[in-house]
């Protein structure tokens, strides 16, 4: 990483947290709580459970977007995955493919019980691939495999990555390495309110369509912030919680997927990013952030920037 420069920074207006988002399934949509606790590995239960096919290899909105359709909260310490349930719209001609969502079908995990008696037997247990990595994660759920599968068309299974597991960042994104959970990079991903306004403005210019927020999928949304001006931070402060930032989110195809109907849209968004934030054949939009202390944020919180790059 740059040097940086350690004097706490204080920008001219208050930099705070506008939203908060917990995504407990990977690629899965998630809920947005006031307040949340952070950990080594990011938001508490973040990205702590997976699907994988029948090789073991982790599955994503890159290549089974209807993921985005499935929703996964917690509330009272337990887990809740909810996939629409789908029928045919025999109002229409039969020749149209058009589907409708008339109900939802869930699966309840009980986050304590799991966290507390966690299977000895190896059985219970399977290797599974994201990215580079390979983990040992639980997989005990064959009613929750059967029910993702059939909503998505391919063989699912859900696991789990316990708390014992090793899984720690790239060396690249500075030291000391971190824990992850099945995040694809970091224990957290922050945006900035004003970045995607700036966006906007210019699909508007070019004559696109805007974009909301949850096409990036960010646990911390920011608010008050420069623009651009998250890039050159590298360690925060939210109440007690500290933050290392390693380096800028290179973004893929998802930030095309419309969330709220699990389709693909224009590539607009990644053709106008190129143009400002290109890096190589990429483009950048958000912060990787890395725990370096833990505690409890709330939306409100005030940011303090400690260091930034020089």
């Amino acid at each position: 990483m740059p040097a940086s420069s350690h004097a706490p920074h204080c920008a001219t207006n208050t930099i705070q947290v506008a939203s908060l988002h917990v995504y407990p399934l990977k690629g899965a949509a998630g809920f947005s709580p006031h307040s949340w606790p952070v950990d080594e590995r990011g938001l508490r239960q973040d990205r702590r459970f997976m699907l994988v096919d029948e090789t073991g290899n982790f599955i994503s909105q890159r290549t089974c977007v209807k993921l985005a359709l499935v929703r996964a909260d917690i509330a009272h310490n337990i887990m809740r995955i909810s996939c629409p349930t789908l029928a045919a719209d025999n109002s229409r001609p039969r020749t149209d493919a058009t589907i409708v969502h008339t109900d939802f079908c869930s699966y309840q995990i009980a986050l304590d019980r799991l966290t507390s008696n966690m299977p000895k037997n190896e059985s219970a247990y399977a290797r599974v691939q994201i990215w580079d990595d390979f983990v040992q994660a639980l997989a005990i759920w064959p009613d929750a495999d059967a029910m993702l599968s059939e909503f998505l068309h391919q063989r699912a299974r859900l696991v789990y990555m316990p708390d014992n597991t090793t899984r720690l960042t790239n060396m690249n994104r500075g030291e000391p390495r971190r824990n992850v959970s099945f995040a694809d990079a970091a224990p957290l991903l922050l945006t900035s309110e004003t970045s995607l306004a700036d966006l906007n403005t210019r699909l508007q210019i070019a004559g696109s369509a805007t974009i909301p927020m949850d096409r990036f999928r960010a646990n911390v949304v920011v608010r008050g912030a420069a623009l651009a001006e998250d890039d050159q931070w590298s360690a925060l402060t939210i109440q007690h919680a500290q933050f290392r930032a390693s380096n800028s989110c290179k973004r893929c195809k998802v930030i095309t997927i419309d969330q709220a109907t699990g389709e693909f849209g224009s590539r607009d968004p990644i053709v106008i990013l190129a143009t400002y934030r290109g890096d190589g054949n990429l483009v950048t939009f958000g912060q990787h952030l890395l725990v370096e202390r833990a505690g409890m944020i709330s939306v409100g919180d005030a940011i303090t920037i400690d260091a930034r790059l020089r």
